[in-house]
């Protein structure tokens, strides 16, 4: 029973190619076919899988079952091969079977999945040589082997024992990087035609057909490539050359250092579990420089206790405990940064943490709760945070989710002495007065609406730590906990607010997609809706808004809106009818349908006579962001997002157009 998630291997635009499985008695037969018409859905997923023979459904407890039996194995369904016309997609034929038939080598590293790095056990993937086909042990083991006999071979041509051993160094990070790129957990990325590593994401997860990259190509995931990008990184150094002095010490106690600049990207809470997944790295490591680095690599596996993250299964299970953890260390180590660093230097700390719980009193953020703790209690005042774009759009994280698109900078000073204590309703008055200033200057900067609530916590919380204590009426002390939700709730309070001067029929749409998004409503609660607005339901669906009939109203799908004829053209008379009418509403959800498919080029020239003010349009994206954050509505927060971090190049495009644009006249009969 194949397990395979996509039959489509190629989705590339006009270069679409897809598998077909043909049943010939108890075997299967892969068929390639080119273009975009595949039928079948894949035959597993997060639920479980359905059965290609019969179409029986099997439960995916059930699967893991067959896994830890040891039932699981892997058949190869197609080949992809490089041509001067780009890839080419083939049918796998005895030949290539057979060369993937070899027995696993001898001297392999191993050991076994542990923490993080243990949920693909699950299948009964237990140890890390369970993560690799026998050909890729073999091709790894191979390279690796070879390091001992280029290290004799550089002395003999003259070069030092050091010299040979720092060629050594640089061979085993290759061969890491070759691991990464070459285990049966590197999915394939149909739409870009690449695998991806074993590290799109920060877990090893269970990939159902997977690529096996040959390493003698010169593809994505070759020796060849990554051997060329790893100089490329060398080369990049050439010109920039100076001296540094590199340390391993515990942060939790003081290394002596002072008067210094600290800049600092700590762990995320428990949000990556870094030396559970290390280990995939450190086996090959350990196996090709042991003999060099005894004592680095005296251990098997790293060790994983010491290691400062708040994961309860390495505190009986408990989060509590596993919180205290973090935070007692998270303390010494920012009292130890506080003795380390310049007094006329700024710290600067990288925190990318995504989490929110709600409770009692609005949302908060264990992570941030605890990193914020920490570095108040140590003496110091927030006094900014700064998004600083640094990830990819294209990792696998990013892909229709809301993952971070930047990691926040958060800036500290040594806070002033003389800053004792506040009330309660002198910090809120400030609060206010400082953190919209601050919104609306992240709103101009076009921050992404999923950065926002982080970017948010900056200026909120320079406020709340000028002070070593916030008291309330009663003396009580207002937590960095309180703080957070105030601030959050502060965010959506301006947020909210930005649409009070919107027309009615967006109010109308607005306050409909925030009860039910795209879903259906009963007329006469949208009759309601609608009177409370002053318009009528009637001239909402004339002009495109809503869909009403049989006694229900829905507001209108994107892809209804009739933006794009059958040769893909925008249309003409539709991009006049949002001029006419000028509804913001659907000017953004037009917007968000025409980037998704004709991008930066079709939006400013949809744009081209747009007469209202565009940062109302902005602002409706990043309010329509957050009603879909709050509502658990990642797919649709997504094209929202997408529009705002593509606002700036569409307007500069759009001011290009009219630059150039010249109006035909007429001859005057």
């Amino acid at each position: 029973m194949p397990l395979v998630n996509s039959f489509y291997l190629s989705k590339k635009k006009g270069k679409e190619v897809y598998l077909n499985p043909e049943i010939d008695g108890d075997k299967i037969i892969w068929r390639v076919v080119q273009g975009n018409d595949c039928k079948r859905e894949g035959t597993v997923n997060r639920n479980g899988a359905k059965c290609i023979f019969c179409g029986s459904d099997v439960k995916l407890d059930h699967i893991r079952k067959e896994g830890k039996a040891g039932r699981l194995g892997s058949e190869m369904i197609a080949i992809v091969a490089e041509s001067k016309s780009g890839r080419v997609y083939l049918p796998p034929n005895s030949e290539h079977i057979a060369a993937a038939n070899v027995d696993k080598p001898d001297d392999f590293p191993d050991g076994e999945l542990c923490g993080k790095a243990r949920e693909i056990s699950l299948y009964g993937l237990n140890n890390f040589y369970d993560l690799f086909t026998n050909r890729q042990l073999t091709a790894l083991t191979t390279f690796s082997n070879l390091i001992p006999e280029i290290q004799e071979q550089v002395q003999a041509d003259g070069g030092s024992k050091e010299y040979a051993d720092a060629i050594a160094v640089y061979m085993a990070f290759l061969i890491d990087q070759l691991a990464n790129h070459t285990s049966a957990v590197c999915g394939w990325h149909a739409t870009n035609e690449q695998l991806r590593n074993t590290f799109s994401l920060q877990a090893i997860p269970m990939v159902w057909n997977f690529a096996e990259c040959n390493v003698f190509s010169n593809s994505t995931g070759s020796y060849e490539n990554l051997y060329e990008r790893m100089c490329k990184g060398f080369q990049s150094f050439l010109g920039n050359i100076c001296s540094g002095e590199v340390y391993r010490m515990n942060a939790v106690e003081d290394n002596g250092l002072r008067n210094v600049v600290v800049s600092t990207d700590p762990p995320y809470y428990d949000n990556i579990c870094y030396a559970d997944l290390s280990d995939f790295f450190y086996v090959w490591l350990r196996k090709n420089l042991h003999e060099i680095y005894p004592e680095i690599f005296a251990l098997m596996q790293t060790p994983k206790n010491p290691e400062l993250i708040a994961t309860p299964y390495r505190h009986g299970g408990s989060k509590a405990a596993a919180k205290k953890f973090f935070e007692d260390g998270m303390i010494k180590v920012c009292k130890n940064l506080f003795k380390y660093a310049h007094n006329d230097f700024p710290v600067t700390i990288y925190y990318a943490f995504k989490q929110k719980e709600s409770e009692e009193g609005g949302e908060a953020s264990s992570g941030w709760e605890t990193m914020l703790n920490a570095i108040i209690k140590s003496g110091f005042q927030i006094t900014g945070t700064f998004p600083m774009r640094t990830e990819m759009s294209s990792r696998s994280l990013a892909v229709n989710s809301n993952a971070l698109a930047s990691s926040i900078i958060i800036v500290c000073r040594k806070r002033v002495a003389e800053n004792k204590v506040c009330g309660r309703k002198e910090f809120l008055r400030e609060l206010k007065r400082e953190l919209e200033n601050s919104i609306e200057k992240l709103q101009a900067a076009n921050i992404a609406p999923v950065d926002m609530a982080q970017s948010a916590i900056g200026p909120g919380m320079s406020v709340y730590s000028r002070y070593e204590n916030i008291l309330d009426a009663e003396g009580n002390v207002l937590t960095v906990r309180d703080a957070l939700k105030i601030i959050n709730h502060a965010l959506d309070e301006y947020l909210n607010g930005q649409g009070e001067n919107l027309d009615a029929a967006t109010q109308f749409c607005t306050d409909l997609y925030t009860q039910k998004a795209f879903n259906e409503i009963s007329f006469g609660e949208a009759d309601i809706l609608a009177r409370a607005k002053n318009i009528s339901i009637d001239w909402l669906k004339e002009i495109g808004a809503v869909k009403s009939e049989k006694g229900r109203v829905r507001l209108t799908d994107r892809d209804e809106l009739k933006l794009y004829d059958e040769n893909k053209n925008l249309v003409p008379s539709q991009i006049r009818h949002l001029e006419k009418i000028n509804c913001a509403w659907l000017w953004v959800q037009s917007l968000t349908e025409i980037l998704n498919r004709g991008g930066w080029e079709d939006c400013a020239i949809a744009l081209k006579n747009f007469s209202g003010n565009g940062e109302t349009l902005k602002n409706l994206a990043y309010r329509l962001y957050n009603i879909s954050e709050k509502r658990n509505r990642a797919k649709e927060g997504t094209v929202y997002n997408n529009l705002v971090t593509s606002w700036q190049d569409i307007m500069t495009r759009r001011a290009e157009i009219l630059q150039n644009f010249v109006e035909q006249g007429t001859l005057g009969f």
